[in-house]
């Protein structure tokens, strides 16, 4: 065998090949008896080329081809293959159903009975298509009324337990300690009302108070004017004159008066030394036994000093008037012949 005859042989077995496998990554497997059908939906979304064609759960093919309909351009055609010998009857249903929740969409072919002769469907027919939504893919059509009926009532039951002492759970509660915060929140409103009634005559007197200190401060802006450029001034003034001077004289005549105080503060002390040791002394004096105890406690001794006064003022008195009788002066022997006086209020002539 010649070279030529080899290489045309491989070439040939390699196109076979190729023809194959591009068939076989469309979905269609060439080994195998296969046959394609059409359906028509509305709505493909989530189906694709290569989604998977299933009888009773076993896949049998895949989609080929998804194309707009020209005739009605709210439809989409759906082409298919089923590989093997599979009597499909015309009626069947070519149901679109969920592969999951988070898969896309499947075929799933769906009939009663295999069909003899003309009830079969033939290649290139067109099927009934029909959706299911994802509560039905996942618990199938038959079972979604009996579902929905029996997730009804216990929905029903746990809203009506909802908010009440008898129910159960976090979601009960929640709505408790809820309505419970409603409840605080309607009387804090209705407490923030009362309160702000009472306060709104307080309010508009404040407001009218505000009025009236805006309109004097508007109308004293001239005086507050004048009085800033005073105290300007005065600023001005202070900034020029010699201020170190004057507070270094004043700490002078400060310190000053702080040794004053305290010179003042040692005289005051000693002078309540002196006071304290004085009523020690007038202490001893008028409750002692001493001397001068007696003359300041002795009643009797006072009333002899006083009758010995009286007696050497009477004397003083006599003498003066009556010098005669006390000193004795003659002059060349010639006797004092002077009348006696009698001294005024003597309790010795009063006597006689």
């Amino acid at each position: 065998m010649s070279r030529e005859i080899k290489l045309g042989a491989f070439a040939f077995i390699v196109l076979l090949v190729s023809i194959w496998g591009y068939t076989y990554l469309k979905g269609k497997n060439p080994l195998k008896k296969s046959f394609t059908f059409e359906t028509v939906y509305s709505d493909v979304m989530a189906l694709s080329k290569s989604s998977k064609v299933y009888i009773n759960g076993y896949s049998v093919g895949s989609v080929l081809d998804v194309e707009l309909n020209d005739q009605n351009l709210k439809e989409m055609i759906v082409s298919f293959n089923v590989e093997g010998d599979y009597r499909i009857p015309k009626n069947a249903l070519i149901e679109q159903v969920n592969d999951g929740l988070m898969g896309g969409k499947i075929l799933s072919i769906s009939f009663d009975k295999q069909c003899t002769g003309a009830d079969c469907a033939q290649d290139g027919d067109r099927l009934q298509g029909r959706t299911i939504g994802l509560l039905g893919s996942m618990v199938g059509t038959n079972d979604v009324k009996e579902y929905a009926s029996a997730f009804g009532s216990e929905l029903n039951t746990i809203v009506g337990q909802l908010g009440t002492e008898d129910g159960e759970g976090a979601i009960n509660q929640t709505i408790i300690d809820l309505q419970k915060t409603m409840d605080n929140m309607a009387k804090l409103t209705e407490t923030t009302n009362r309160i702000m009634v009472q306060s709104a005559k307080d309010l508009n007197q404040t407001m009218n108070n505000m009025a009236s200190i805006t309109g004097n401060l508007a109308q004293s802006n001239a005086q507050i004017t004048t009085m800033l450029q005073n105290f300007n001034q005065v600023s001005t003034q202070l900034k020029d004159a010699n201020v170190g001077n004057t507070i270094t004289a004043t700490t002078n005549t400060l310190d000053e008066a702080k040794k004053a105080m305290t010179q003042l503060q040692g005289t005051i002390a000693n002078a309540d030394s002196a006071m304290k040791n004085l009523n020690s002394l007038m202490s001893k004096a008028s409750t002692g036994d001493g001397t001068l105890a007696m003359l300041l406690n002795d009643k009797s001794l006072y009333g002899n000093l006083e009758s010995t006064s009286k007696n050497l003022s009477f004397l003083l008195q006599d003498l003066r008037l009556n010098p005669s009788r006390y000193v004795k002066v003659s002059v060349f022997g010639k006797k004092n012949k002077d009348p006696y006086v009698k001294p005024e209020n003597d309790p010795a002539f009063e006597k006689n």
